[in-house]
């Protein structure tokens, strides 16, 4: 990596811990972008380089952990839904203390519009589907799955996250294949 890139994304974390620092102290509607910069130790003009405005760095940050996501996780052999929900869960509880901080703060819907986002992708790669570019077929698959993922996670992230995200897959999984296994409801 070259030194220019180094420092945009040396520039770029301090920006972003200088937000989540002034979200913890004051409502977000009422930061300033000359608090972030003073606070990140950078010039207003290094911070609208970098972005547009102080959401512009909540996307930013969301886009760069759903893309950690999506390289994290290799194909599966098969759809094995304990194992898609253990994954995506630890994965965002290992963020829980900006979740949580974000949820607090009212800002909820950028972590659900950032995940939806980048769905298709997400899951077209763990199916092993990524040439697939436009299936129709695999775009309803994706919409469903991710939607009842991210409303699994919007309840987690409601209740505080308390418990261990092996837990939480583990008991989300089972209630799902118990209504979707039941010949009652077909």
């Amino acid at each position: 990596m070259d030194g220019h890139k180094r420092q945009r994304e040396q520039s770029a974390k301090m920006i972003e811990d200088a937000l989540f620092e002034l979200m913890k102290e004051k409502d977000f509607a009422r930061i300033t972008i000359s608090e972030i910069a003073k606070r990140a130790d950078v010039g207003r003009r290094t911070f609208y380089r970098l972005y547009t405005g102080k959401e512009e760095v909540l996307h930013a940050w969301f886009d760069k952990l759903c893309r950690e996501y999506k390289d994290t996780y290799p194909p599966l052999a098969r759809y094995d839904l304990n194992q898609i929900a253990r994954d995506y869960f630890e994965f965002w509880y290992s963020y829980r203390k900006v979740l949580l901080l974000m949820h607090q703060c009212g800002l909820s819907e950028i972590i659900y519009g950032e995940i939806s986002r980048v769905s298709e992708d997400i899951v077209k790669k763990r199916m092993g589907c990524e040439g697939t570019e436009g299936e129709r077929d695999m775009r309803f698959f994706a919409y469903y799955s991710v939607g009842g993922f991210i409303l699994l996670l919007r309840h987690w992230i409601e209740e505080g996250m308390q418990g261990k995200p092996e837990v939480y897959a583990q008991e989300v999984s089972r209630a799902i294949l118990k209504y979707l296994c039941n010949d009652a409801y077909r």
